[in-house]
């Protein structure tokens, strides 16, 4: 192996390895924030409230985010310190009482954690453009992770109690932070003497529009599922732990479809694998909703995920790639998370507290899957389909 090898692969090690804590931090928070919430006196309509004011702040803070680390060059250190900003706000909840106190500090987090993840997208493409490897294969670990994080808090949870998890979660912020440090600035893309590419002019083509609506309802869908789902399954006899196996199952899932998600986007088209993934999603959550009495029912629900997330993510990310030119890498990625986690996550997640109280909580998983049928709809009737090829490696 050349030393341009071995260094292309300690590269990617490195990029694994914030993939890794930074998912596996989602894995911790996602499925049992809301029994800890519970816990500190939140009402489900307090939940959807706080879970939507975070959706707000990530649909207008990576924009800015990404303005700055686009027109500095400087993402990498932007991603170190708002990783540290981060950690601290989050530690200081277990310290605080009140719905209101503890609902602020969650948004102030959110400032810093939405910075992250976009502009390390970009960062990770980057790098493997300029050294050669494989998207999905890298960020396949990040989906480890958070197999990792279920399962294990899942379990100590039922041992210690739910008052525990932010000093768990803390645990792998720690993790994020450490991980941010070890990976160098990535080399740009964009010539220096090359004009500036115009955002607006991007933004208003329809191949751009269309994308963005058709991930909007695919994440709006989402939301009740990541803020109350354990909640579901817990009102229905199960145990925090078999909750934690039901979350790993379907990221057990994402991984094996990461290793060939790649060569399935070459064979048949980003179109056909994102229209795959949205039908997989409205089914999934009717079957939520239909069967959650059954464990096989809910397992094979759970298996989707390789398709309604996994698949979906990487032709996401395929097409933001593929849309946007490279010195609106860092706006790209941003104005997706902001459009489909952050407006999509917070109208889902406020909608979800609402109909959970006022209607039923299945009646949730129910107006999920109209969601993402609506977004499967769109992308049939308008989703451009680019020409083939194998996944970006940006």
């Amino acid at each position: 192996m050349s030393l341009r090898s071995v260094g292309a692969a300690r590269l990617q090690t490195r990029l694994a390895g914030f993939y890794f804590f930074y998912y596996a931090t989602v894995g911790a928070f996602i499925p049992y924030w809301s029994p800890y919430l519970e816990a500190r006196g939140f009402s489900a309509a307090q939940m959807g409230f706080a879970y939507a004011m975070m959706g707000v702040m990530r649909s207008i803070v990576p924009l800015g985010w990404g303005y700055y680390s686009d027109r500095s060059g400087k993402r990498i250190g932007l991603i170190r310190w708002a990783s540290m900003a981060a950690l601290v706000l989050f530690l200081s909840i277990p310290f605080v009482d009140g719905v209101m106190t503890i609902g602020v500090l969650m948004i102030s987090y959110t400032l810093f954690w939405h910075a992250l993840l976009p502009q390390f997208e970009a960062v990770a493409l980057n790098h493997l453009h300029a050294g050669g490897g494989d998207y999905a294969r890298v960020r396949l670990w990040g989906s480890v992770g958070f197999v990792i994080a279920v399962l294990g808090l899942g379990a100590a949870l039922d041992l210690t109690g739910i008052l525990w998890l932010p000093w768990l979660v803390g645990a792998f912020w720690l993790g994020i932070a450490g991980s941010a440090w070890a990976v160098p600035e990535a080399p740009s893309l964009h010539a220096a003497d090359a004009p500036r590419s115009a955002l607006s002019t991007v933004l208003r083509q329809p191949g751009v529009i269309v994308l963005l609506l058709a991930c909007f309802a695919s994440q709006l869908s989402f939301a009740p599922y990541y803020n109350f789902f354990t909640l579901f399954l817990e009102r229905h006899g199960y145990a925090r732990s078999a909750a934690g196996l039901l979350w790993s199952l379907g990221v057990v899932a994402e991984i094996g479809v990461f290793l060939v998600v790649g060569r399935a986007i070459g064979r048949f088209g980003g179109r056909r694998v994102m229209l795959l993934a949205l039908a997989a999603t409205a089914l999934r959550w009717w079957l939520t909703a239909w069967a959650i009495e059954s464990w096989v029912a809910l397992a094979i629900a759970q298996l989707s995920h390789a398709l309604t997330f996994g698949a979906y993510h990487a032709v996401a990310v395929y097409y933001v790639q593929r849309l946007f030119p490279a010195d609106l890498q860092g706006r790209g990625q941003a104005i997706y998370n902001a459009v489909a986690y952050g407006v999509g996550g917070s109208i889902g997640s406020l909608s979800a507290g609402l109909v959970w109280e006022h209607v039923s909580p299945e009646a949730v998983f129910y107006g999920a899957g109209l969601a993402a049928f609506a977004g499967w709809w769109l992308a049939w009737r308008h989703l451009p389909a680019l020409e083939r090829a194998t996944v970006p490696r940006r």
